[in-house]
């Protein structure tokens, strides 16, 4: 595989660094210091709506960076630079769950969750910037957005258990209060749809997003 763009992760979530490397890519972490401004109550539009805040928080930061320094941060061979913004909520019965704010909180979540199926949104906007034909500033070629949706079932369980699982500390900065990836997995009965979009990241789309617009090729 080739990449044809450099690229940046705008987010610390270790979970989205790790799936990205999985694939094979090469890239940058700075973490977008955006403030989250959320306009609507549905799943899907407010996971891009934080995607493009992330996203362009930090390319902004590129387009404003002092142009005698941008070839020593950036080859202008690379095809430019990709800042990647992403986020995910869980929702359930059209109501968005976010992080528990205490472990009674958790428990609620948890209990609500129980034997049921809710559903996990994530999105992601990626802007490319290059060089413009002086090559004294970045700006912005191109710009996608898109997001995914997977389907969670629950196995029932009962109170005991949920305050089992909080006492472990896991779901207690996990959007549901649960994560798929770790403890959390034991009280997940099956998924329809993508696995990684539960734990943080739609790689295959993302990667099918990249091949078709030539980010990335395999020959």
């Amino acid at each position: 595989m080739k990449q044809n763009v450099i690229m940046i992760l705008a987010s610390n979530s270790p979970r989205r660094k790790e799936l990205l490397e999985q694939a094979g890519l090469e890239f940058e972490v700075i973490p977008s210091d955006a403030e989250e401004i959320i306009t609507s109550n549905l799943p899907q539009e407010v996971v891009l709506e934080l995607s493009r805040q992330k996203s362009t928080a930090v390319a902004d930061k590129f387009i404003e960076y002092p142009p005698q320094y941008l070839e020593t941060l950036i080859d202008p061979e690379k095809g430019g630079v990709m800042v990647i913004g992403a986020d995910t909520v869980v929702a359930y019965d059209g109501k968005i769950l976010g992080k528990p704010k205490n472990g009674k909180d958790a428990a609620n979540m948890l209990n609500m969750l129980s034997g049921n199926t809710h559903e996990v949104y994530s999105g992601v906007t990626c802007k490319v910037l290059q060089f413009d034909d002086k090559r004294t500033k970045l700006i912005e070629t191109d710009s996608f957005s898109f997001y995914e949706k997977t389907f969670v079932n629950m196995y029932p369980f009962d109170t005991f258990e949920a305050i089992d699982y909080i006492s472990t500390g896991e779901p207690m900065d996990k959007a549901g209060a649960y994560g798929i990836q770790g403890i959390g997995q034991r009280l997940v009965e099956s998924i329809k749809g993508d696995y990684n979009n539960v734990v943080g990241f739609p790689l295959s789309r993302f990667m099918k997003e990249l091949s078709e617009r030539d980010y990335i090729s395999y020959i």
